[in-house]
């Protein structure tokens, strides 16, 4: 009987790591299932009952999944014993190799291994040579921008080089031709246009590095539009045109830990889809805030329609599932320069605050934006949102026009908040190292990395679904509007000033003011450019704060409280770092000394134990052997977390407590009651 495998069967019974000189595999026992005729069940059942034990028609298998290993054996896993390819492990692989390995280098050692089977065993190297192929060819169909190096080209000469060959009569040669070409015709024709950056000029807007056509006549001048003048529902149509067609042409490795987060600010084009998506979200903030302001003399009624505009279109965004330009508008209405305008928001129609209420709380960031995710799993991929329009006086839309965009709008695609995958794989980027101990790639990593990208990659198909043709007066609306925006600190600094003089602060908000002066002004474009965009909880009506009294939170006069690209200049709710209170435990002493600490998206544990006994150095009898000493976090009454001494702090801490405040200590220490006492700290 020769057991063949059935999928519907698979069983993993146990796990365990061999290590070999080069890798490390984790090797499972797999259940096989028996495809036998009835009649051989029948004998083995029969058998099986006469020596008194159960039939048994299944047989277990070794399998072995690399774990870690040098270039070499995760080339080799790319093929299975038989020479066929491990489909899921390349589509892993060709997702992710690029922090260990240069496509240049992939396709040198692809080609080696190539030639290398050449003469071998003639049946087996002709299967590995196939699917050596095959790899070659899965590579350029779905990552082509890893061949488009100009001016030389080395990857896509090296492989053409390579098939010239050995394939010259082979179709991938005849593809690799074609790019190649086109390649050099589009690099002759290219005007320089920048990669990270959005513009609408006569409907034009950059897209990977390419201008797209515009939507008006050659020539055609466009009369200049009002924010007033444009459709609820067109504003939202086309943002949402926008951010799809930037969300389907982002490359999702470019959103990976080890190449987004890793780079320097001179170089964003390491990663343009991604800074393109940024730019576009904060263009869109900044429209958002633009818009209100820029009349400085319109009454307070006046302006609050445009608030209750900008929640009409966050409303059609929703519907639309459109969560990139929804989040924007929301960050937009929750910056400094508007949400401290209390007697604006009063102005504010109360159905409106409630419709703007319900669409922050779904950027909720309790549970680690539970509430987001969840909606964006259940409707991502849905032809229907679950959204319904709430029906008003003031929204300038029929009843019968309504119905006619419902049914027109019943299959819709789906643009996510990017944000939320930058955080994830910045998360795994710094919760698992690159490489191991003894110097192997260490795949797990890049496996969990995958578990998200293959969600982007689920949403760019999503986002395939909008048909909305370019419309040129939101275009020259828009693109004017960018004007606010050329330099996003000072944009943010005359803004809050714009707003002062709008709604006088008050003598509150003027001392806190001159405290944030002595900080450093922190711009929407460089945070946009840093590892993770991830938003900070802003006070809102769903937080139960009024909105007619603006809390000191929301008087920041740079910076946005919930945006792509936002965070608190002091440090204390920035998205890569936190500002903690930390003491030392010193024995024989009733004295309790708290210095304040940045805690970062890298520290480990016993980095910030030799941190903490840094601060405290003068103390006499401190021994200042990190490993003799332990990082626990005061979380409540008698309530303590202790840190194991590998663990990230910044992801592993408990963000619910009320208080961040850390404790160095012995050990062997324990922890004294007048610790866990409340306690104001300077």
């Amino acid at each position: 009987m020769n057991p063949a495998e059935n999928n519907s069967s698979l069983q993993f019974l146990k796990e365990f790591e061999t290590p070999e000189h080069d890798a490390v595999y984790n090797v499972y026992l797999k259940k096989l299932s028996y495809n036998a005729s009835r009649a051989t069940l029948h004998l083995v059942r029969k058998k099986s009952d006469d020596i008194g034990v159960a039939s048994v028609n299944f047989k277990t298998k070794e399998l072995k999944v690399i774990k870690a290993g040098t270039l070499d054996r995760l080339l080799d896993s790319l093929f299975l014993e038989g020479g066929e390819i491990d489909g899921t492990y390349v589509r892993i692989f060709l997702a992710t190799f690029r922090s260990f390995c240069t496509p240049k280098t992939l396709t040198e050692k692809l080609a080696q291994m190539y030639e290398d089977y050449d003469g071998s065993e003639k049946a087996r190297s002709a299967t590995f040579q196939q699917s050596i192929i095959s790899v070659l060819s899965i590579w350029l169909d779905l990552y082509l921008q890893d061949f488009n190096e100009p001016p030389s080209y080395p990857c896509l000469q090296a492989l053409r080089s390579f098939l010239k060959k050995n394939l010259p009569n082979s179709d991938l040669f005849n593809r690799v031709q074609h790019r190649f070409s086109k390649f050099c015709t589009d690099d002759d024709s290219d005007d320089g246009v920048c990669v990270d950056s959005v513009d609408c000029a006569d409907g034009r807007y950059v897209v990977h590095g390419r201008t797209l056509p515009s939507p008006s006549k050659h020539g055609e001048l466009i009369e200049s539009v009002e924010f007033s003048q444009l459709n609820i529902r067109t504003i939202a149509e086309q943002l949402t045109r926008i951010d799809a067609d930037l969300f389907i042409k982002l490359e999702a490795h470019q959103c990976l830990g080890s190449t987004w987060n890793q780079r320097s600010k001179d170089k964003a084009n390491e990663c343009p889809t991604v800074a393109a998506t940024i730019s576009m979200f904060n263009s869109v903030i900044f429209t958002v805030i633009s818009t209100i302001l820029k009349d400085i003399d319109l009454k307070a009624s006046k302006r609050a329609r445009v608030i209750e505009k900008w929640i009409y279109i966050a409303q059609e965004l929703r519907i639309l599932k459109n969560f990139s330009s929804l989040r924007a508008i929301i960050s937009g209405l929750q910056s400094s320069p508007i949400f401290r305008l209390k007697k604006l928001w009063a102005h504010v129609n109360k159905e409106m605050m409630e419709i703007y209420t319900d669409l922050a709380q779904i950027f909720s960031l309790e549970s680690n934006q539970i509430a987001s995710r969840e909606l964006l799993m259940k409707e991502g991929t849905a032809k229907v949102s679950t959204q319904t329009r709430r029906k008003s006086k003031t929204n300038g839309v029929s009843d019968a026009a309504m119905y006619r965009y419902d049914q027109s709008s019943l299959c819709c695609g789906t643009v996510p908040y990017l944000g939320t995958f930058l955080s994830d794989l910045t998360m795994v980027d710094s919760a698992f190292s690159d490489y191991t101990d003894s110097g192997l790639v260490n795949f797990e990593k890049h496996r969990k990395e995958f578990e998200i990208v293959a969600q982007i990659n689920l949403f760019q198909s999503a986002a395939k679904m909008y048909q909305v043709e370019p419309h040129r007066r939101f275009c020259a609306w828009f693109n004017s509007m960018r004007v606010y925006t050329e330099d996003e600190s000072s944009f943010m600094s005359s803004s809050y000033a714009l707003s002062c003089e709008i709604e006088p602060p008050s003598t509150a908000e003027k001392n806190l003011q001159k405290t944030i002066s002595k900080t450093s002004v922190t711009s929407y474009a460089s945070l946009a450019l840093s590892y993770s965009n991830f938003s900070l909880k802003s006070p809102t009506p769903s937080d139960g704060v009024s909105i007619g009294s603006a809390s000191s939170d929301s008087a920041h006069p740079i910076t946005s409280q919930s945006s792509i690209s936002s965070g608190d200049s002091d440090g204390s709710h920035h998205p890569d770092r936190r500002v903690i209170k930390v003491t030392l435990l010193t024995p024989g002493s009733d004295d309790v000394n708290y210095k304040s600490m940045i805690l970062t998206n890298k520290d480990r544990s016993m980095a910030v134990i030799k941190r903490v006994l840094e601060k405290f150095h003068e103390d006499p009898g401190v021994n200042h052997d990190p490993s003799t000493f332990c990082l626990v976090q005061l979380t409540g009454k008698h309530r303590e977390l202790q840190f194991p001494s590998d663990a990230n702090v910044f992801y592993a801490m408990d963000t619910t407590s009320p208080n961040s405040t850390f404790l160095v200590k012995k050990t062997s220490e324990r922890t004294p009651k007048k610790m866990f006492k409340t306690k104001s700290f300077s």
